[in-house]
Parts: C-alpha cells; sequence; structure tokens
C-alpha cells in the first residue's frame, strides 16, 4: 500500500515509521526543512515495546500530488480545514482516508439517516463534511502515548494501539485490508464494527483528563490514581458517557478499564499539557466543545465537565493571553 502520513508530531512520525520498517511505501509530510533533511538522511527512529526500530519513509514538504491509498491525517483538529486544502490531488476514487484526532471528530455524523447538520465545534462551516465521502473515511481511535525525543526521534510507552472501523458499510472490506497491513507493520489494531462506539470512549478519556491535567499540572498516571484527582475524572467519564447514551452509545470498556488505561501511561504528559506548557492554544474545540454541543442537543448539563474546561480556559488566558485568542 502506499501510505501519505500528514502530520509529523509524535504520533504521525511513530505511524510512519512502523509502516516504512514494515515495507510499506511512506510519504511523511514534514514541513520544516533541517528536520525533513535530518529525516532523509537518517530516518524515523520508534523506541516502542522493548525494541528500537528505524523506518525510512520518503520526505516532503508537501502532500504529494499522485492519489495515496491511504491517507494518514495526524494533525489537530484545529487544522483540519487547512490540511483538507491541500489534499485534493492526494485523494483518488479508492483512497482511504485516516483521520488520528482527538476528541469528536468531524465525521461523526456522516451516514446517519437524519442527515443532522455538521457539528459547528470541529466543522463550523462544512468545509469537511463536503470534502470527503463517508466511503472514504476510516473511523479512528488512537492509544497510543508517544513524545518526540528528537526530531527524528520518538518514544512511545506503550505499543502503538489503534481501533478503526467503516463509516459505511461498503469500506469494510478495504478497512479490514487496511488492518491487515497496521497489524504486520507492528501496530496493535482493532476492527470495530462499532466505530462511533469506541469515539466515544476515548472521547470520554480525552474530556475527563486533557483540561485537567492543564488545572492539576498532572500527568495520566495521577490522574488516574490519585485520591484528589480520580473523582473528578470518574465524574467527567460519568458526564460523557451519560451524553453518549442518549445517542445510542454503548461504552467499550468500564470506568475501571478506562482508568487503567491511564494509569499504564504513568508520568506521560497529555497533549493539551504539552500545549499549555509550551504556551499553544488548547485543543478544546474536539476535546470539549463539541461534545458540550451534543449535550446541550438534547438539555443536557455537564456541570463537573463544564467547571474544569472553563478553569483550564482561564489558566491557558491568564498564562498566554496573546495565544488563546
Amino acid at each position: 500500500m502506499t501510505f501519505v502520513v500528514v502530520g509529523a508530531g509524535a504520533i504521525g512520525s511513530a505511524i510512519a515509521a512502523r509502516l516504512a520498517h514494515g515495507g510499506q511505501d511512506v510519504t511523511l509530510v514534514v514541513r520544516d526543512a533541517a528536520r525533513a533533511a535530518l529525516i532523509e538522511r537518517d530516518g524515523v527512529t520508534c523506541e516502542e515495546a522493548g525494541e528500537t526500530i528505524t523506518g525510512h519513509p520518503a520526505v516532503s514538504d508537501r502532500v504529494p500530488d499522485t492519489p495515496a491509498d491511504v491517507l494518514v491525517l495526524a494533525v489537530k483538529a484545529a487544522a483540519l480545514p487547512g490540511v483538507a486544502a491541500t489534499l485534493p490531488a492526494a485523494i483518488g476514487r479508492d483512497t482511504l482516508v485516516v483521520p488520528l484526532v482527538n476528541g469528536i471528530p468531524w465525521w461523526f455524523r456522516l451516514g446517519r439517516a437524519d442527515r443532522a447538520e455538521p457539528l459547528r465545534a470541529v466543522d463550523p462551516d462544512g468545509t469537511l463534511t463536503r470534502r470527503f465521502a463517508p466511503a472514504q473515511i476510516v473511523g479512528s481511535v488512537v492509544y497510543t502515548t508517544a513524545m518526540m525525543q528528537a526530531p527524528a526521534h520518538v518514544t512511545v510507552t506503550q505499543q502503538q494501539s489503534l481501533v478503526i472501523g467503516a463509516i459505511g458499510s461498503d469500506s469494510r472490506d478495504k478497512v479490514a485490508a487496511l488492518a491487515r497491513v497496521l497489524a504486520a507493520c507492528g501496530i496493535d489494531v482493532t476492527v470495530s464494527d462499532r466505530i462511533v462506539d469506541a469515539v466515544w470512549a476515548k472521547a470520554a478519556l480525552n474530556l475527563a483528563t486533557n483540561p485537567l491535567s492543564v488545572v492539576a499540572e498532572a500527568g495520566l498516571g495521577d490522574l488516574c490514581s490519585d485520591a484528589r484527582l480520580v473523582p473528578i475524572v470518574s465524574n467527567i467519564l460519568d458526564e460523557t458517557w451519560r451524553v453518549a447514551a442518549r445517542y445510542n452509545a454503548c461504552p467499550p470498556m468500564t470506568r475501571d478499564e478506562m482508568l487503567g488505561r491511564g494509569r499504564l501511561a504513568g508520568a506521560f504528559r497529555t497533549s493539551m499539557l504539552e500545549d499549555y506548557l509550551k504556551g499553544r492554544p488548547l485543543e478544546l474545540s474536539s476535546i470539549a466543545d463539541a461534545v458540550f454541543e451534543m449535550a446541550d442537543e438534547i438539555g443536557m448539563d455537564l456541570p463537573v465537565s463544564r467547571a474544569i474546561v472553563d478553569m483550564a480556559r482561564f489558566r491557558a488566558g491568564t498564562r498566554f493571553p496573546e495565544k488563546q485568542a
């Protein structure tokens, strides 16, 4: 398969390294010229699950102008509309698009019988909904804690883990074939027939941990084990799942299982805490605002979730007011 990975952060770099090391035809889009030259020379080294591998993807500063078999979008939700404008030449009739985003993704309502409007929090003008056909999208959930140690060196706390699923029935065979390739490259992949449930589970965990990590300046392990923080995390998980249940979602994991995932990450910082500490805007549109939008539509209050998100916004706005506008 030919892969194009857009987004050379920790997740995108780790996936590109695995795919290239596994013999796939991979192009990693890297905007920084110095970093691109380094990766082109040395490849991307990935420390993961007790082993170190190096993959040598092709490197480009722009999305290729020929269709790929699989287009992996490993960028933050807020960056997707801008990225989408660069993609048309790389998307052919049979291209699969795999968005690796936190929280509730823009495609969440695609394929629904009621043809609900796009979620304003993540697709305010409907650009993404119009850009991608439902049959091309592979719903995906990332359970990977990764960190860049150097421009061409990424460390994964545990094994890379993905849950993927077709948005529509037309692409199920293609999704199954993609899963086989990912697994052969050493990525732990599960194919779900109810990908929306899997998205809700990760969205609940994102909402319960990311904003609180900013408020408490705590790693995932502490958030999910400290007696002072676990009740807050648990309340937010419960609030989110009450919303999900109203949309006919069934949790694939119990609350204790979700907390267990967090504990395994140890001192790992959430992406939102990393953004906060580096003065970058917080990724609240998909992680928080989309959930709140869906809760508002059914008249459901989320008092604990909203309070923690408000505090996270306050902290970020106080520390770096010019970057949170």
